[in-house]
């Protein structure tokens, strides 16, 4: 079933969302909604259900009634959903999708032609105390496409479409971590907010006081700058990066960082990750643990589909650990 309003938009990959009901997925929308909004490309809001069962055959007319409020209940969440999606961005064209299909096949399918996929950290079936449900952590690991994932507030309320604080993005040199950078300085342009980069380094237990060589925040700052060179957006100009190198594990320095956040970006792996393992680490953590959304972001990445100027950016980096002086995080 689609059903369709507010037409415009055209040409450009929508953004997908996946809702149920649940306070997590109001949350995924309400991102969604205002990430579309700000890329002027349509809004896709998908639903799933699984028909029941099927017993004898004297438990087929009940099963067939079953299934019909199953439906009516579906649609009911979709036109529910798209309302609410409309009061955040009512200026871009909506679609609304209902699927009898298992949630995270629908959405991994639905995905290769999408701009990103936005999904809650667990829906209505996740079990108490699952910070990230098996939907959520198996399209993180598999889409196609960069994946946000948005957790309730800790107050159980829905995440806000309009939250304040910096994109934050883990850097290691990698690959992965340079299409990681790219989405993130994206993502702060539309907001016009800062970007704080942060590049952990493990403490050492036998040099606890060892000084981290120059050439580390060099390296990643060179990446930061080639970073935004292959963005080519004029907007870049007099970008604010914050350049932070802390000793400390990777997913924990991200995770205190995401306490003051608007957006953590990880790269799906990076360095040391292993051969065929679609989320390191650190990324796992992350998702389970941070305190705003999560986008993950894959290798190769390399911006939206629409055209950008090639106007040469100019970024105002200002490295917080210059001089080796790594800020000790518990």
């Amino acid at each position: 079933m689609t059903n369709t309003s507010t037409l415009g938009s055209r040409g450009f990959r929508p953004v997908l969302v996946g809702v149920d009901g649940s306070v997590s997925a109001q949350g995924a929308l309400a991102w969604a909604a205002a990430a579309a909004a700000s890329r002027r490309c349509p809004l896709r809001i998908i639903h799933t259900f699984m028909l029941p069962l099927l017993g004898s055959a004297p438990d087929m007319t009940a099963v067939g009634d079953l299934t019909l409020r199953m439906r009516s209940a579906a649609e009911w969440t979709l036109t529910e959903a798209e309302t609410y999606a409309r009061d955040i961005a009512p200026k871009i064209r909506i679609t609304r999708e209902l699927f009898i299909a298992g949630a995270a096949p629908t959405l991994l399918s639905q995905a290769q032609d999408a701009e990103l996929l936005v999904v809650g950290s667990r829906g209505i079936g996740g079990f108490r105390g699952l910070l990230v449900g098996s939907v959520s952590a198996a399209v993180a690991a598999h889409a196609p496409c960069p994946v946000v994932v948005v957790h309730p507030h800790r107050s159980g309320t829905a995440f806000s479409s309009f939250p304040t604080g910096r994109v934050v993005v883990g850097v290691d040199g990698s690959e992965v971590s340079a299409a990681a950078i790219r989405f993130a300085y994206h993502e702060a342009v539309r907001r016009h907010i800062g970007v704080t980069a942060v590049h952990a380094v493990p403490q050492s237990r036998q040099h606890p006081q060892l000084s981290v060589p120059a050439h580390i925040a060099e390296q990643v700052e060179q990446q930061l700058f080639a970073a935004a060179m292959e963005c080519k957006e004029g907007l870049l100009s007099g970008m604010d990066v914050d350049l932070k190198v802390v000793r400390a594990h990777p997913a924990q320095a991200l995770i205190n960082e995401s306490e003051a956040a608007e957006l953590v970006v990880v790269g799906s792996h990076g360095h040391g990750g292993f051969t065929g393992m679609f989320l390191g680490s650190v990324s796992q953590a992350a998702l389970q643990h941070a305190a705003c959304p999560v986008a993950v972001v894959r290798p190769h990445w390399t911006g939206s589909t629409r055209s950008r100027s090639t106007t040469r950016p100019s970024l105002q980096i200002t490295t917080a650990s210059r001089h080796t002086e790594l800020k000790e995080l518990p």
